[in-house]
């Protein structure tokens, strides 16, 4: 599933619901952004198991920082 042209807190709302109402407890969801995928990162990261939406929020944009301080490199 991709989520197009939002920002972290936007997919948070969306990843949240995900994890919390779709996917089953025991599966873990991963994520991935286009520009790690453009940066030929092949390893997706965890979203957190537990917690709101600042929490996921956090992590995507630790996600999006960390690929951003690689491509600068």
């Amino acid at each position: 599933m991709t989520l197009i042209d939002v920002t972290a807190d936007e997919a948070a709302v969306f990843a949240r619901w995900l994890r919390d109402t779709f996917v089953p407890v025991s599966y873990p969801v991963r994520f991935a952004s286009s520009l790690a995928v453009a940066n030929g990162e092949q390893e997706p990261w965890l979203l957190p198991a537990a917690g709101g939406h600042e929490e996921i929020a956090t992590e995507l944009r630790r996600h999006l920082a960390s690929v951003d301080d690689r491509q600068q490199e």
